[in-house]
Formats: C-alpha cells, structure tokens, sequence
C-alpha cells in the first residue's frame, strides 16, 4: 500500500540528523556535479555538506519530507535570493534514493508553496541537470509556464553560478 508524502516541521534537535542526511545529498549530487574543482571524492570516503544550522533559525525553515512514519528527505527554505525583493528561497532540497522519480518531490514542492506565498527563487547548479530538468517541471506545472529563467552568479555560500527559476506564489 503506497504511503502519503507529509511534511513534518524539523526542530533545532533535529539538525544532526539533517545535516547526516546532507552526506547524501552532495553525494547524489556529485554524480552530477562531481567533475567540478571541489567535488572530489573526501580522502576519508564521507561526503560533507556545508552547515545547515542556519535553516533552523526564524525566520528560515527546515523540514522533513516523510512517507508515513520514515524520513525520506528534507526541504529547508530560507530567505536569501539573488536579489533582495525575494520571499523565499528553496535552499536545499533532498530526497532519499529510494524515493526518487515516485512523484512525491511534485507533492511536496506543491505543499512548502502553499505554505509560503511570495515571491521565491529555487536555483540548481547548471552541471546539476537532473535538478534543474525537475524544477522546470515542477515550477511550470505549478504556475502555469509563468516563471523567469535565468543562469546567474550568487554569493551564497560562495559566489558560484546558478540556474535560477523566479516566479510569484500568490495566496
């Protein structure tokens, strides 16, 4: 019997268990993203995402993505865009394997934009196209085609490209 996706709210104590998750997070994304300077495989074998913590802080928000009682992934929203008019910004967003291409990343993507109207900003690296073909999808299912496109540099964490999609969620 197929279980629904849900949202839980993530607290501060569940940061060690996001930021465990994070390790295969970048490891999926190194299949994509991998031949990049920077994305070599740790000499230890564990991948390392950046920290997290700040998603646990108001006003940014961090949740789990569950299919009945087990935790499949995460989203964490938070406020920073590439431009300072941004209400939302999907900064991480993970879905465990195994859970991949069963159509619940649409549903819960659906659920955070219901959650949060604004304007938002969601951008992928643009060697990540696995991501960036599941957003459009995702994004012009949502709004009907009527989002921006646009491959620009961001600061955040550090300045690197990004393929951003921008688009007005109203209530």
């Amino acid at each position: 019997m197929e279980q629904k996706a849900t949202l839980l709210k993530a607290s501060k104590e569940d940061y060690p268990t996001i930021q465990n998750m994070a390790r295969f997070y970048v490891y999926d994304m190194s299949r994509f993203c991998g031949h990049a300077p920077g994305w070599e495989c740790p000499d230890d074998g564990l991948f390392e995402c950046f920290d997290l913590k700040s998603y646990f802080d108001h006003p940014n928000h961090a949740f789990f993505i569950m299919i009945g009682s087990e935790k499949a992934g995460f989203a964490l929203i938070n406020k920073v865009g590439s431009t300072p008019d941004v209400d939302w910004n999907m900064g991480d967003f993970f879905i465990l394997a195994k859970f991949q291409k069963s159509g619940i990343g649409q549903t819960i993507v659906k659920a955070i934009l219901q959650k949060f109207p604004g304007l938002w900003e969601i951008g992928s690296m643009p060697e990540n196209s696995r991501a960036i073909s599941f957003w459009r999808k995702v994004v012009s299912n949502y709004t009907k085609g009527h989002f921006l496109e646009e491959e620009k540099i961001v600061d955040q964490p550090e300045p690197h490209p990004m393929v951003i999609l921008r688009f007005e969620n109203k209530p």
